[in-house]
């Protein structure tokens, strides 16, 4: 009994001395990974919009029909001009109208829908690859009000940025919607790096008498590629009445110079993005 006892003793210490290993704490939670920018998804909304919508199908068919009844007051009234470059000092000249190509007379949101689709907003490659294939309808109301243009008299001219080996597609695009054309009056950008119309609406007014211009955006009006938003904007006011009777907008919420004007120019496309975003709170 006693050989017992300080090995019960023993026994005893070690249970009260041994220490527990504690458990190992939970590793920290690792920070969620920010979201992927996709740039093709800036455009969704507008893109949809442009190309699903029946309220754009309406304001676009809404334009163009306001622009046959100036059409008709302006060919009634030999005092009309209807562009900043006319001077109308010859109200003899033969009538003529100049159209935006892009987004004002042929709808390219099926090039929109493929750059969203491949996590794009713009890519050089796919956009000769579209208007190559000369598969651009028309824009609502566009092929209606044209015919008619044509059909009193109306030279229709096509002032567009689009390259001079982009002419091929482009002429089949305009033919296949039937429009009016003809090869003089498809006026390209002859450098790349020269986006301003001026010129070509100042040729046109030259030789004919200028009434009335449609486009998606502010330069196919005036030349401000370098203006800021408040010049613009003021350009817009200075026109006031000249909006919808001699000067009509397509609206085009998917791309265009009030992208720069609103954040500038540079960066990537997820750093624009948040440059809009950012130029929401201004």
């Amino acid at each position: 009994m006693r050989r017992l006892i300080p090995l019960l003793l023993l026994l005893a210490l070690a249970c009260t001395t041994t220490t527990t290993t504690p458990a190992p704490t939970p590793a920290a939670e690792a920070a969620p990974a920010a979201p992927q920018c996709n740039p093709g998804h800036t455009l969704l909304n507008a893109v949809l919009w442009v190309r699903s919508s029946a309220e754009f199908r309406g304001a676009s068919m809404q334009t163009f029909g306001a622009a046959r009844r100036a059409l008709d007051e302006a060919l009634a009234d030999q005092t009309r001009t209807g562009a900043l470059e006319e001077t109308n000092e010859d109200p003899n000249q033969p009538p003529a109208i100049v159209l935006d190509v892009d987004e004002t007379t042929l709808d390219n949101t099926e090039f929109e829908a493929r750059v969203i689709a491949a996590g794009m907003t713009y890519d050089e490659k796919m956009w000769k690859q579209w208007t190559s294939e000369g598969a651009a309808p028309a824009m609502p109301g566009a092929a209606e009000f044209l015919r008619y243009a044509d059909s009193r008299g109306v030279a229709v001219f096509y002032v567009t940025n689009r390259d001079e080996d982009e002419r091929p597609g482009t002429v089949a695009s305009i033919r296949k919607a039937g429009l009016p054309f003809a090869d003089d009056r498809l006026l390209l950008r002859a450098d790349p790096k020269i986006s301003d119309k001026t010129d070509r609406r100042k040729f046109v007014a030259d030789h004919y008498r200028l009434l009335l211009l449609v486009g998606d955006d502010l330069n196919d009006f005036a030349n401000m590629r370098a203006a800021t938003w408040a010049e613009r904007d003021a350009l817009v006011k200075k026109m006031e009445s000249w909006w919808g009777t001699r000067w009509f907008m397509i609206p085009n919420p998917m791309y265009g110079s009030f992208e720069r004007a609103a954040i500038g120019s540079g960066g990537t496309d997820c750093e624009k993005a948040q440059r809009k975003v950012d130029a929401l709170r201004k």
